[in-house]
């Protein structure tokens, strides 16, 4: 990496099995929304993969991928605080 380049993300791996619920907590900066945003594919990885089910997803558009995201409500209605 160059000294303009920062990685977001190193060698993060995560396991959530079927019907299981998971919580990502961390400091503000640690890279939360970075990775939601990567899974979700409003962001893409300049290297490594994301794998779903063995399949790298990375490459795939946010509407052809198995995930679902829903937003925080004050996130999409600022006005209704």
């Amino acid at each position: 990496m160059g000294e303009s380049q920062v990685a977001a993300l190193d060698t993060v791996s995560v396991s959530i099995r079927e019907n299981e619920f998971f919580t990502l907590l961390g400091p503000s900066g640690c890279g939360k929304t970075t990775l939601l945003r990567l899974i979700a594919g409003f962001d893409f990885p300049s290297a490594g993969e994301i794998l779903l089910h063995g399949q790298d997803i990375a490459p795939l558009p946010p509407f052809k991928r198995p995930v679902n995201t829903v937003f925080q409500n004050y996130a999409l209605f600022p006005h209704m605080t």
